[in-house]
């Protein structure tokens, strides 16, 4: 006789998806500025606008599948400039009214503040709800400060530094000051012995990119500990300022551990012959070759454990918990013959409760939101093999022909 064992497998998956994709949204704080003093006291010096980023970067649904076993300083995931968030630009249009002094109400700027702590590994990120997780934050000076002469119109801060030149970039988290802050400042200037107001513009760009340090918690959404950590002030501050606090509030991003699949679902096992001369059963069990039962994974990532449940289907379960035979799938059961399953030389119970940790499967990853996601390919490797207990018979009748068994199988992972 001849015998198939057909395998059908059950698994939870994650899936994951890292897609970037910026987001075209945009504020405008617009005020006039006035002179203050001078024989132009009251007029209008000129109107500035700041173009400012009202994206939330965190709140675009995003799953990104972290090993346990990346290496603390690693880049989980990183936004370019233009991809975080738009630009923040800072424009001023001169009235043309000149003034015999500089007085203004005020200097028209906007400012990135970050609330600053020590800083973690070298990292000087914001903390995040994940403990082994935090967002760094650059910036870069697309415009270096601007003099008419010798007399500044336009300048920059980075912390106490000031005037840095056109696109460096910046660590936001590496300022000077025990708030670090990031400002674009305009004001009136000198020409020939009057005082102009400028018309002239400049845009600062962020990136920022989520960094491993430590231990991942895998909260069930990623959010900034804190978001008014980082917010945006802007305005004169003659009549006070207008403040985004929330840029990093409202978080759809997520943080998954690597997972483990089947590459195949459905297996269907050649066991071979049973010689029919052993129908006649003797006295101890006979047992045939064991047979290669590979089931092939594939995984996201390195997964510590990996462990199979397998559950007999058919209608008369064995005893000795073996998976039973029956003539045709679903047909009738026989008797005196079972195939025993193996991994690594011992004996697996199908009994839909017995538990087999096939250990370590998949590779880590140095790219967590690299794609195709599942491509870390392992075997766990079974074996299957006839055992004979007593007279091979159906309904009682020696019996000779085809013989199939059929288990379900159920996949976790950790």
């Amino acid at each position: 006789m001849k015998g198939l064992l057909n395998a059908v497998a059950y698994t939870g998956v994650v899936v994951a998806a890292g897609c970037i994709t910026p987001q075209a949204a945009a504020g405008t704080f617009a005020e006039n500025i006035y002179w203050t003093m001078g024989d132009a006291a009251g007029q209008l010096a000129g109107t500035c606008y700041t173009y400012y980023p009202d994206e939330k970067p965190l709140a675009v649904p995003r799953t990104l599948v972290v090993d346990q076993n990346t290496p603390d300083g690693t880049v989980l995931f990183q936004w370019g400039y233009g991809e975080f968030m738009s630009d923040t630009t800072l424009y001023c249009v001169s009235s043309g009214i000149s003034n015999s002094t500089s007085s203004t109400g005020g200097s028209p700027n906007f400012v990135y503040f970050l609330a600053n702590y020590t800083p973690y590994s070298g990292v000087h990120g914001l903390l995040t709800s994940d403990t082994g997780i935090q967002l760094k934050i650059l910036a870069r000076y697309n415009a270096a400060c601007a003099y008419s002469g010798s007399s500044p119109y336009f300048q920059q801060a980075f912390g106490n530094t000031m005037c840095l030149a056109a696109g460096t970039e910046v660590d936001a988290r590496t300022s000077t000051q025990i708030t670090g802050y990031l400002a674009y400042i305009m004001q009136a200037y000198n020409s020939g012995g009057r005082y102009y107001f400028p018309t002239y513009a400049a845009s600062m760009s962020l990136r920022a990119a989520l960094v491993k340090q430590g231990t991942i918690s895998y909260s069930s959404a990623l959010n900034v500990s804190n978001s008014t950590n980082f917010y945006l002030r802007m305005g004169a501050g003659t009549s006070g300022y207008t403040v985004i606090p929330s840029i990093l509030a409202t978080s759809a991003t997520r943080i998954v551990p690597p997972a483990c699949q089947l590459r195949t679902t459905d297996y269907t096992i050649p066991m071979g012959r049973w010689a029919a001369d052993a129908i006649t059963y003797l006295g101890t069990p006979a047992y045939g070759s064991q047979v290669p039962v590979n089931l092939s994974l594939e995984c996201s990532g390195r997964v510590n454990h990996v462990r199979f449940r397998f559950e007999d289907t058919g209608t008369s379960l064995s005893g000795n918990k073996n998976i039973s035979l029956y003539d045709t799938a679903g047909g009738n059961k026989i008797d005196g013959l079972e195939i025993e399953l193996f991994y690594n030389g011992t004996k697996v119970n199908v009994d839909n409760t017995t538990v087999t940790d096939t250990g370590s499967h998949g590779a880590t990853k140095a790219s967590p939101a690299s794609l195709p996601l599942y491509d870390s390919v392992s075997t766990a490797a079974f074996q299957a093999r006839y055992v004979q207990n007593a007279a091979v018979t159906r309904a009682g009748v020696n019996y000779t022909g085809p013989v199939t068994g059929k288990v379900n199988m159920y996949v976790t992972y950790d």
